[in-house]
């Protein structure tokens, strides 16, 4: 499996390490480090996502169950997220996502018998409200760069149907 751990673990001197399966325990010294390579650019090309290994955390995190890492890619996050950075995110479990930057797939963007798609941005949601309560009419996926060559992602309530947020981005671990 090494060669599908990020560059980042490879290149410089990192102070975040990949656990033998001899050390690690899971979400007691360490969190999930899944090959996702979440696009900070549009929505990524087709992936299948394996937990890739066990990621020791800095040591003024403890590990928790809802806590795993991947790498993100691209520019369109560069204010917040550097290009290839290791990033920690919590599973998203309900509540307001609004504001939050937030890692998605999306299967309307992509053919669903091949995979999914994946990408992080700033979350802001249009809602209708109504006698029956509220609905979502457009999702917007903002990008946070210094590059004005990157645009928002508009979505209608129905693309947003398709829509699912895996994680909110807690912060960049390596980068």
């Amino acid at each position: 499996m090494a060669q599908y751990i990020p560059e980042a673990l490879h290149h410089k001197k990192s102070p975040l390490r990949i656990l033998t399966q001899d050390e690690a325990k899971p979400f007691e010294n360490c969190i999930p480090i899944y090959n996702l390579r979440a696009a900070a650019g549009n929505f990524s090309e087709s992936q299948i996502v394996d937990e890739l290994d066990w990621l020791e955390l800095p040591s003024d995190l403890r590990p928790k169950t809802d806590m795993f890492a991947c790498q993100v890619v691209g520019r369109s996050m560069n204010v917040v997220i550097p290009d290839g950075a290791i990033c920690l995110f919590r599973r998203y479990q309900g509540g307001s996502r609004n504001g939050k930057i937030v890692l998605v797939e999306s299967t309307s963007l992509q053919d669903a018998d091949t995979g999914s798609n994946y990408t992080v941005k700033e979350y802001h949601s249009g809602k209708t409200i109504d006698g029956d309560g509220w609905q979502h009419n457009s999702i917007t996926l903002k990008p946070l760069s210094d590059d004005p060559n990157y645009s928002d992602i508009v979505l209608t309530a129905d693309a947003a149907q398709q829509l699912r947020v895996i994680g909110v981005f807690d912060r960049v671990l390596d980068s």
